[in-house]
């Protein structure tokens, strides 16, 4: 097993530069203001490939009532039987074929055992391989809003082994009724799997309410997920996300996911042992919605702002992937329309 070389532990991600660090040079060239972003065609009002992916596939058809009793987490819908509650800090075994083994590990130790999904989800993130159908009601806003991703051109032997940021946690909306998901993340160029801490405001099957808490997921477009404890926090704190590569064994990757929030404390995170996957996707920050009938549901703050992404790869070294190539999404969500912009760089806002 070759272990990273850096500054990071297998308990610990780097902690986001300040502004005297060398990151902030390299996140100065990206560019802070709104102004450099329009210069680098980063300012974002319509609909890319991916955009219109997702719209294709939440128009295909309209509701589809045996799958009424299924649940909205993360990018699926999916069987409640599914969607895997898990301990702090547990690992989910995934196979040599990239899929789950239905293994869960804590400190080493066997805690818990699930078959396969029986039935594949319904993806409701935006993707290109994935031909899903909408079970909601037309008119209603389910689905990714707007993300800010670098697809990333790296070789089959270099995986993106690092994302991470800080963002604020905006106030309250002003209407309650959605579920809201705020998150960074990383795929796979297969798109099968996201890795992702995630604030959350409403009612999932990890919990919650009016209110806005956090957790770390792992999603699969094979049907079960993972996620970690529900922990409460609120308007005005900082939330630190990451997924880290912390060791390599052959084709196996073991990562950790972990959203803290760095005003209270509150943390929770979850690890995973990952096999034939190239990771190259990466997402500075994504609105995701559901049950949206009013531009009132989203939080009245109107914005949120993914500050200072970090991206490395080339484990075991902490390389910094070269270049820009930030570009926002505004997806027809089919909900209503109201002040989505994107601005895409190293520090990626999202208006709503």
């Amino acid at each position: 097993m070759t272990t990273r070389k850096g500054t990071r532990t297998s308990d610990e991600f780097r902690p986001i530069p300040s502004a005297q660090t060398t990151h902030s040079a390299k996140a100065s060239c990206f560019g802070f203001m709104m102004m450099a972003a329009m210069l680098c065609g980063m300012f974002i009002s319509g609909l890319s490939n991916r955009a219109a992916a997702q719209q294709e596939r939440l128009s295909a058809s309209a509701t589809s009532m045996d799958k009424s009793h299924w649940v909205q987490i993360p990018g699926e819908l999916v069987r409640p039987d599914c969607v895997h509650q898990l301990p702090k800090g547990a690992t989910i075994e995934i196979g040599t074929d990239g899929q789950t083994t239905g293994n869960v590990t804590l400190n080493g130790a066997l805690i818990a055992h699930y078959d396969a999904c029986p039935e594949k989800p319904i993806i409701t993130r935006a993707s290109a391989h994935t031909d899903s159908n909408s079970t909601h009601a037309p008119g209603t806003g389910n689905g990714w809003v707007e993300s800010s991703s670098w697809n990333i051109p790296l070789s089959s032997s270099d995986n993106i082994d690092y994302l991470g940021n800080t963002w604020k946690v905006p106030s309250y909306p002003s209407m309650n009724g959605a579920l809201i998901f705020l998150f960074n993340g990383i795929e796979p160029a297969s798109e099968a799997w996201i890795l992702q801490p995630v604030l959350q405001y409403g009612v999932s099957p990890a919990g919650g309410g009016n209110y806005w808490a956090i957790a770390s997921w792992l999603v699969s477009a094979n049907g079960n997920a993972y996620v970690s404890p529900l922990e409460t926090v609120y308007p005005g704190d900082t939330i630190f996300g990451a997924t880290g590569l912390n060791s390599v064994s052959g084709s196996t990757l073991y990562w950790k996911t972990e959203a803290k929030d760095e005003t209270t404390g509150a943390y929770s995170w979850l690890t995973a042992h990952v096999s034939n996957q190239h990771w190259t996707l990466a997402f500075a920050g994504v609105l995701e919605a559901y049950n949206v009938s009013s531009c009132s549901q989203f939080p009245a703050s109107g914005k949120v702002t993914f500050k200072n992404s970090v991206v490395d790869h080339g484990f075991p070294y902490l390389d910094k992937v070269a270049g820009n190539g930030w570009v926002g999404d505004i997806f027809n969500y089919g909900g209503p329309y109201c002040k989505f912009m994107v601005v895409a760089s190293a520090s990626s806002t999202l208006d709503f």
